[in-house]
């Protein structure tokens, strides 16, 4: 497995330093003395936070040492993704200093361009919390920002830097892991590496400005991008080379599972593709592979401003050339050569022979969450079988269980979660496929919930509780389904296969819960096969979930069919399971989907723990 500049032996005896700005502290500014703040490469801010007084005088020098230009904006507390939202939504023009109208903004300076300074002066606010600072141009917000803690405390009394949630993934995991990558943390660089939802030949790459995305060798695609924090390649390297990489940021664009460009004909898929290595250009990997007897040249760079663009050089063919991609996907798609409709850009032979794509993220149009199950999450449980796309995973009722990662901070007050799952016990009681509980809280989606027998939904906060179960079908059976839930102050709505299901109050999600697949974390585990998870940090609406539903439901076999071969059959412990195929397999068919229905009386059970 190489690096970029050294080899897997080499890299794990290396031990490198880390940046001044991880140090743990805050810098603690002295009343009357200016605070020096910096812009830097990367789109962060050094320091990524700092402390004042309540009431104090503050004077902030800040100095754009980047090569692109930036601003500086104090918002209230809590009003950083507001701001960064509003700000996007602004004409871009060259006089544009996108500042929105705001009584979330505080404090903020002008456009600072390369090489500039600008001095902010104002009396720190009387009510102590933590006040985030961020730039608001396009694509930076949610990457480049900071916190001034406005405090009686001394800055030694702050969190550590690695478990500060309100500076950005990048600086808490650096600060975490100092010996994470095996030179200093520079980039780009990248690892040949196993990562999740991608092939064995999987080429992870760190680019600037807090880009980052997997490219799959085998199938000579971009597989998923995703912003801030690289990857911890750890459990890979500490597994001999069983387990995957672990993204550290946050994925915005999964392509769709099809190879994207068609020579002559939109609708041909090619067959014949073939990896030929890659070079050097600018420090990147250009990536180089055949299709259908063309030469093509791929180089994927950070955009300017956000997002990234992917530059492609075709020679050997005089087709027409399409590039096909989701109109529905985490990012907007554009490009010189010509204008996307329906997600695809058709280029002239004449343009073909280079044109670039750019990829701007569109914000929490991704799941923050998903899990296709095609790879394996645990070793020996739980484990793979055929799923209504590809592969599924089934868990064994037992102790079966997927620890996400995600906890409900990390949602907002408006979240969704959709998956399919086939109930090996349909009887058996509490089945949650996609839970969380802390103390008098918890999130259940899944079967037979509280003692009521049925496929529902369950949220319980202290003395409140909202749970809705489908009236149809009456008892949960061994059939594939698809559960979905949106939670938001305005309440709580079940789905069941694509259709609303019934709603109900409003409860918040539990404080400081962790999110398990196959359980609620020790407690209520679920004998099923499970399919297609996702957390989404946003409502989606009946449409959206309507569609994925259609999407992915599972096709009746033509009659006298026979069942799928045997090559997905239970592997050893510690086999690497298949890449996604192109084509799902045929998994059983679905079951009628439920009507409308109201909610099921409330019950109170004892919360899990």
């Amino acid at each position: 497995m190489l690096s970029r500049r050294f080899s897997f032996a080499v890299s794990f005896a290396l031990v490198v330093g880390v940046l001044g700005v991880l140090s743990g502290l805050a810098l603690a500014a002295k009343e009357g003395e200016p605070i020096e703040l910096k812009a830097v490469a990367g789109l962060r801010f050094d320091p990524p936070r700092f402390v004042v007084k309540p009431g104090a005088k503050v004077k902030i020098q800040v100095e754009n040492t980047d090569d692109m230009a930036h601003n500086f904006v104090i918002t209230a507390p809590g009003g950083r993704m507001e701001v960064v939202n509003a700000a996007m939504t602004m004409p871009i023009t060259p006089e544009q200093t996108f500042i929105p109208q705001s009584d979330k903004i505080l404090f903020h300076t002008p456009v600072l361009i390369p090489g500039k300074s600008a001095a902010v002066e104002f009396t720190a606010p009387a009510e102590e919390g933590v006040y985030p600072y961020v730039c608001t141009y396009p694509g930076h917000g949610m990457v480049m920002f900071g916190a001034m803690y406005v405090t009686k405390q001394k800055e030694k009394e702050l969190p550590k830097v690695g478990d500060d949630e309100n500076l950005p993934d990048l600086i808490r995991e650096q600060a975490k892991n100092p010996i994470l990558h095996a030179f200093p943390v520079d980039t780009p660089h990248w690892y040949r590496i196993f990562m999740r939802d991608s092939g064995p030949a999987s080429i992870a790459v760190q680019l600037d400005n807090g880009q980052n995305y997997c490219w799959d060798a085998g199938a000579c695609r971009l597989r998923y991008a995703w912003r801030g924090a690289f990857v911890n390649p750890m459990p890979h390297w500490s597994s001999n080379g069983d387990d995957f990489a672990e993204v550290k940021g946050t994925i915005y664009y999964r392509t769709p599972p099809y190879f994207p460009l068609r020579f002559g004909d939109e609708k041909k898929i090619p067959t014949n593709i073939q990896f030929r290595g890659y070079h050097i250009v600018d420090g990147l990997p250009e990536f180089h592979y055949t299709v259908d007897g063309a030469d093509v040249r791929e180089l994927i760079k950070a955009a300017h401003h956000g997002g990234f663009e992917t530059t492609f050089k075709i020679t050997g063919t005089k087709a027409q050339v399409f590039y096909v991609s989701d109109p529905n996907g985490g990012a907007t798609l554009a490009s010189e050569a010509g204008k996307f409709t329906d997600g695809v850009l058709k280029i002239p032979a004449a343009k073909a022979k280079e044109f670039t794509i750019t990829f701007t993220e569109i914000l929490n149009k991704e799941p923050l969450g998903y899990w296709s199950m095609d790879d394996v999450l645990t070793v020996k449980k739980p484990l793979p079988v055929p799923g209504v796309k590809n592969r599924a995973l089934t868990f064994d009722g037992k102790n079966a269980q997927h620890d996400t990662g995600l906890k409900t901070e990390s949602l907002g007050t408006d979240v969704t979660f959709c998956i399919w799952a086939q109930l090996s016990a349909p009887p058996a009681a509490d089945q949650v496929c996609i839970g969380a509980a802390e103390n008098d809280g918890e999130f259940s989606l899944g079967a037979n919930l509280g003692g009521v027998a049925g496929y529902g939904v369950r949220v319980k906060n202290g003395s409140l509780e909202t749970k809705i179960v489908a009236a149809v079908p009456m008892e949960a059976d061994g059939d594939w389904h698809h559960l979905a839930a949106t939670l938001s102050p305005k309440g709580l709505r079940f789905y069941f296969d694509g259709k609303p299901a019934g709603s109900g109050a409003g409860t918040a999600l539990p404080k400081d819960a962790e999110f398990y697949l196959g359980s609620n974390g020790s407690t209520h585990f679920a004998a099923a096969t499970l399919d297609e998870a996702r957390i989404y940090a946003r409502v989606l609406d009946a449409k959206e979930i309507a569609a994925i539903y259609e999407s992915e439901k599972p096709k009746a076999p033509p009659p006298g069919a026979k069942e799928p071969p045997g090559e997905h059959t239970k592997p050893a412990a510690r086999e690497r399971t298949k890449p996604a195929a192109s084509e799902p397999a045929k998994p059983a068919p679905a079951a009628t989907p439920a009507a409308h229905s109201k909610p099921a009386p409330k019950s109170t059970p004892k919360p899990a723990k």
